[in-house]
């Protein structure tokens, strides 16, 4: 193997990928985390190989470019400089020795930038490249976009944390959700199996108390199978005429008695005009059942009311309600997938918190759209949506 051919291998297809203008200057570019005592490079692009000799890998080994082709004599020069760097704002050069892989010596001029991140330890990124005697042949913009980009990974990296972090929740949430009415329903049967009741009245009651729970539990995986439907493309829908009055006065019957039970005032508002939406029936009716059921849920006082109207070519429902409303600085967060607006508000109230977003996709694939409004914590919710208005053409 010639010197050309190992020195071809030693590049790797991360340096294969840097930018022509730091290949053709013979320099490179890193990020590195600094601590008082320790230098760890974090990437390398650009021309080090053919800099130093030596395959990018040994740069990405702590400390090796300080211990192996710095000159010795300019190593401590070399690492004060970089701590100086960490506390400022804006890029910083330094001229030093290296050795390269065949022996000889080279000047090299260094740009540094400091990248803000948390906690104590700080992230460098530099430029070196061969010194002409004039000072930096690499360019301040290009550090400047170099730190740019960090900067966006680092908040890439912080929002996938979130995520996960989020999800983990909502599956321990889903859990509790699934557990809860499945042990309730094993209990209440057993004490019926085990005749630990007394009278028909009792047993009626531990009876209710099954049903009512296998109900929950029921509702908690049709939205797990409805979210797994939407994400994989299965979900279909049925467009049909559908009679907006007809609707209301069932979501008013089936919310009817629970509104009562919470002392709750719930008005479903017709229509003077009869009117006509172009959607799928089951599914509008999913939609209100959700937001309804939403508003009854987080309301303790007051009242839900639904109405609709013509708006152009659309119908436009809300559903408002007194409850406990959401915080402005969480509503931007509403009807994505994993987010909760209080996990513990979840726990307290009940449910799987997929609602919203089974609605939304629901909304969005009948042709509308939906969207929530709060003046905050305590005052209230609006949840309105549209679905297209039933026309001649239609038939």
């Amino acid at each position: 193997m010639t010197t050309t051919d190992r020195q071809h291998k030693d590049v790797s297809p991360t340096e294969k990928q840097s930018s022509r203008g730091l290949e053709q200057i013979s320099g490179f570019l890193y990020t590195a985390e600094i601590s008082a005592a320790q230098f760890s490079p974090k990437s390398c692009v650009g021309g080090f190989t053919k800099l130093t000799g030596y395959p990018v890998t040994s740069f990405l080994k702590s400390n090796f470019y300080n211990e192996v082709i710095v000159d010795r004599d300019d190593v401590e020069h070399l690492r004060a400089f970089r701590r100086a760097s960490k506390s400022s704002g804006t890029a910083r050069n330094f001229s030093y020795r290296i050795n390269s892989r065949g022996g000889k010596k080279l000047v090299v001029n260094e740009q540094v930038v400091a990248i803000e991140m948390r906690g104590p330890v700080k992230l460098l990124g530099g430029i070196v490249t061969l010194s002409d005697g004039r000072g930096m042949i690499s360019s301040e913009v290009t550090i400047r976009k170099e730190k740019l980009r960090f900067q966006e990974m680092e908040k890439l990296n912080k929002h996938l944390l979130e995520v996960n972090q989020l999800k983990d929740e909502f599956l321990a949430n889903t859990s509790h959700e699934l557990r809860t009415p499945l042990n309730s329903i094993i209990g209440f049967l057993t004490l019926i199996t085990e005749g630990y009741y007394e009278g028909d009245d009792e047993l009626r009651l531990f009876t209710r108390n099954a049903l009512d729970s296998s109900y929950h539990l029921l509702n908690v995986i049709n939205d797990l199978l409805d979210i797994s439907k939407i994400e994989s493309g299965r979900m279909q829908l049925q467009i049909e005429k559908v009679y907006v009055d007809e609707i209301m006065d069932e979501i008013y019957s089936l919310f009817k008695v629970q509104a009562d039970q919470k002392n709750l005032k719930l008005e479903c508002v017709t229509l003077e005009t009869p009117l006509f939406a172009a959607a799928d029936v089951r599914k509008l009716k999913q939609v209100l059942i959700n937001l309804v059921g939403n508003a009854i849920k987080f309301t303790d006082k007051g009242g839900i009311v639904v109405s609709v109207e013509a708006a152009g070519q659309y119908l436009k429902y809300h559903v408002r309600d007194t409850g406990i409303g959401i915080p402005r600085e969480k509503q931007d967060k509403l009807f994505q997938k994993f987010i909760q607006v209080d996990g513990t508000a979840t726990r307290k109230y009940g449910g799987s918190g997929l609602g919203l977003v089974i609605s939304k996709h629901l909304v969005e694939m009948m042709g509308g759209e939906i969207a929530m409004e709060s003046d905050g914590a305590g005052l209230g919710t609006t949840v309105s949506f549209t679905v297209p208005k039933w026309t001649k053409e239609d038939i």
